[in-house]
């Protein structure tokens, strides 16, 4: 059972779609969270109607909780990145 799961997902990540397909570096994936969620800051200081306020603060939300998580990651893998430097 386990050999065939194996040969399933082995089969699958010899897909060009799989493999061509990469993530950015995390310095990138930072950099665009950060942009993200000032975006969504941006977004909720500018919104007029009062039914879109929750789904800008719901932006704002997922916005920080996935930069923050990158941050995490960063720190984890020991990544260094300063922007301005």
């Amino acid at each position: 059972m386990k050999t065939a799961f194996t040969n399933i997902v082995n089969g699958l990540m010899a897909q060009d779609a799989l493999v061509t397909h990469q993530l950015p570096p995390l310095s990138e994936q930072l950099e665009q969270a950060k942009q993200e969620w000032h975006s969504a800051q941006n977004y909720y200081n500018n919104v007029s109607d009062a039914d879109l306020v929750d789904h800008a603060a719901y932006l704002i939300q997922a916005a920080e909780k996935k930069y923050t998580y990158l941050l995490k990651r960063a720190r984890n893998e020991g990544v260094r990145y300063a922007p301005f430097n």
